[in-house]
């Protein structure tokens, strides 16, 4: 199959070719500017941006469509095929879902994806859901929380069987990480539990303080199996260098997830680690969580990567914003979600930028109004539509 797009922008990794073309054969990039060949279908972006798809690679949206009110759950199947509907017409071209092993806080807003084995069942519906050509890809982004004293062995088995693209360690214990501010997890918990009296919060707060978590040497055995099998790990909120220094040197992670304060970012930076804030924060202009502002550290140069964390149609917005609103030139906003996070996770040889010879993921972005609009999205060469969704 062959493809011309024609009257494009083009944005490639470092500029901006105006009015030009692209053509695809067999879903592979083959030709940048140039002529059109004289064959093949043709794709008129009428003077809009064409933009590499986008790479999420931290989004738990995936558990509010399955459970979108309170113990009203979802068939996973089910929210997976209407999940890919909403994200392509965002513009994301690839989703590594992030999924919670954590079976000790699961009473929150949202329970279900959370609870025993949920995980497993979702890992098990992404592999099948990959066997058969889709609107997206579909990975998974395998979140450890130290704190599921079982999660060794589940780990350890889903690794080895194939169905883990990303693992994170997190700790969500208070008085550290992203809960280090023990008011503002008060007030989040009040907005969860409005009926709590001020002593049922207390008693709450000291519970998770005083939670039992696996051992270092627990957990860095499960790094080191990942790391064995070429799978990527990432820390979470990290909240002062030397717990960067241990991610990095015991653990392996070569990626740092909303690290809480500048001065940890520019550290991880430093080292060589990929960082990642996320795409609301952009928007609000503020961490929900009363951390680093995302956008501050993308101009400071320290936020490598932007994720949808828990709201993918914040993704397009925020890199407008940034360049509309901070002046951060269009290329560098579009590589935080294209390039950056595929160089993360080592899928750049084939995603993440328009060069010749790579995969043919592609978004037309009409940004002539207010809030710019995907007009049309190629996956490996061909459009991606709900119209042609099987």
């Amino acid at each position: 199959m062959l493809l011309n797009i024609t009257n494009a922008n083009l944005i490639l990794p470092d500029e901006i070719v105006s009015n030009s073309s692209l053509t695809v054969e067999d879903g592979i990039i083959t030709g940048i500017g140039g002529r059109c060949a004289m064959r093949g279908s043709v794709l008129n972006a009428g003077g809009s941006y064409v933009m590499p798809g986008m790479i999420d690679i931290h989004s738990d949206h995936i558990e509010q469509v399955i459970e979108p009110r309170r113990e009203s759950v979802i068939d996973i199947k089910l929210a997976l095929h209407e999940q890919e509907k909403q994200l392509i017409n965002q513009g994301i071209t690839t989703m590594y879902h992030s999924l919670t092993m954590n079976n000790v806080f699961a009473k929150g807003r949202w329970t279900a994806a959370r609870g025993e084995g949920f995980a497993e069942k979702i890992v098990n519906e992404i592999k099948s859901a990959n066997e058969k050509p889709r609107l997206i890809k579909h990975r998974l982004h395998l979140r450890f929380e130290i704190t599921q004293l079982d999660g060794v062995p589940i780990a350890t088995r889903l690794l080895d069987e194939g169905g883990v693209s990303l693992l994170s360690f997190m700790d969500h214990t208070p008085g550290q990480g992203q809960y280090r501010d023990i008011e503002k997890l008060r007030d989040t918990l009040k907005k969860i539990y409005p009926n709590m009296t001020d002593k049922e919060l207390d008693e709450n707060i000291e519970k998770r303080i005083n939670t039992e978590r696996l051992s270092k040497d627990a957990y860095t055995e499960v790094a080191n199996h990942a790391k064995s099998i070429g799978t990527k790990i990432a820390s979470h909120d990290d909240d002062e260098n030397q717990k960067v220094d241990f991610v990095k040197n015991k653990l392996s992670a070569t990626i740092s997830e909303f690290p809480v304060e500048i001065g940890v970012a520019r550290y991880a930076r430093g080292l060589g680690m990929d960082t990642v804030g996320g795409a609301p924060n952009v928007l609000t202009g503020k961490s929900h969580s009363g951390n680093m502002n995302a956008a501050e550290g993308i101009l400071d140069g320290c936020i490598s990567i932007l994720c949808s964390d828990y709201y993918p149609a914040g993704m397009l917005p925020a890199i407008f914003k940034l360049n509309r609103e901070h002046g951060l030139p269009l290329t560098d906003c579009v590589r935080l979600v294209t390039l950056s996070p595929a160089e993360a996770v080592g899928i750049a040889d084939r995603y993440g930028s328009i060069e010749e010879g790579k995969n043919a993921d592609l978004v037309v972005v009409d940004a002539s109004c207010e809030h710019p609009a995907v007009t049309a999205v190629i996956t490996e060469g061909k459009f991606s539509s709900m119209l042609n969704y099987k």
